[in-house]
């Protein structure tokens, strides 16, 4: 098969300060206190001068120059709203969701989050925006099941591979391992919790993956030795030293559970793999 992803067991454990969240091997750490009074705006990713495509690759070849790793580390402190009361509305504030039993609307919502954050990202790159497809968010869905049902998650440490290629096939997709999932997660004991928190964890997920930080939450931003894992943004910026660097992914999200251990899925269906019949057996980019 032609080199499409990379996908290493090292998996993002995204955990928020803010909500009072943490990973799986910390204990829980005290909430920040809160400002009086609360600010409302859209959360943004912004990426440092000197993060580079050209930069990005040589870090996900395992070669991350020292300048990379330092525009890295300021990408993780200047991208704040996973950390501060900071809110996108009065409304997602007020409004409760159960992660695991999300209404139509509410995944689409935090779909659409999440694309919008990845390709402010890509354009930041120069990159073409990932599409939102509903086959995608299918796929996104059977995948959650599967990891559901065979009690799989982001503490297993690495990607439930036979439930993803079940779920591919399922879609129609000819895929023999994972080329679709990007993956985090969190610890969160609640049953209901804000679309604010909700869209921290997101966020944070999202950050720790684009800057290579391995920490399980915001407290060692400042510690070198956590920027170490670049495999995920080589993957949602199409920069991997293939013949398809510069490609585009159809998007879909969704979220598993386990226990009190939630898996966020993020999943990007390849552009060049849905126009090829080797790959496409019948997937529908818009089902």
């Amino acid at each position: 098969m032609v080199k499409m992803k990379k996908f290493l067991t090292v998996i993002s454990l995204a955990s928020l300060l803010f909500c009072g969240g943490v990973s799986v091997k910390d204990s829980l750490l005290p909430v920040p206190t809160v400002q009086a009074k609360t600010k409302y705006a859209k959360a943004k990713i912004k990426l440092p001068a000197r993060y580079t495509k050209s930069a990005l690759l040589k870090a996900y070849q395992g070669k991350p120059s020292a300048k990379f790793i330092k525009a890295s580390m300021k990408g993780m402190k200047e991208n704040t709203f996973s950390r501060t009361n900071a809110s996108e509305s009065a409304k997602d504030n007020r409004t409760k969701i159960n992660p695991n039993k999300l209404t139509k609307a509410q995944l689409q919502e935090l779909t659409s989050f999440s694309l919008r954050l990845i390709n402010q990202a890509r354009t930041q790159l120069g990159l073409p925006k990932w599409v939102y497809s509903s086959g995608a968010q299918k796929l996104a869905k059977d995948i959650a099941k599967e990891y559901a049902a065979n009690k799989r998650g982001i503490n297993n440490g690495n990607h439930y591979v036979a439930g993803i290629v079940r779920a591919c096939k399922k879609n129609g997709l000819n895929f023999d391992d994972n080329y679709v999932e990007d993956m985090a997660g969190y610890y969160e004991p609640r049953t209901k919790i804000t679309m604010t928190t909700m869209k921290k964890n997101i966020y944070f997920a999202l950050k720790q993956m684009i800057f290579g930080y391995t920490g399980p939450n915001e407290e060692a931003i400042s510690k070198k030795s956590y920027y170490r894992e670049w495999e995920h943004a080589g993957d949602l910026f199409n920069t991997q030293g293939s013949p398809h660097d510069g490609d585009y992914d159809y998007y879909g999200f969704s979220i598993s559970k386990v226990g009190q251990v939630y898996s966020l899925h993020f999943i990007g269906v390849p552009h060049f793999a849905v126009i090829d019949p080797k790959y496409n057996l019948t997937f529908q980019v818009h089902s």
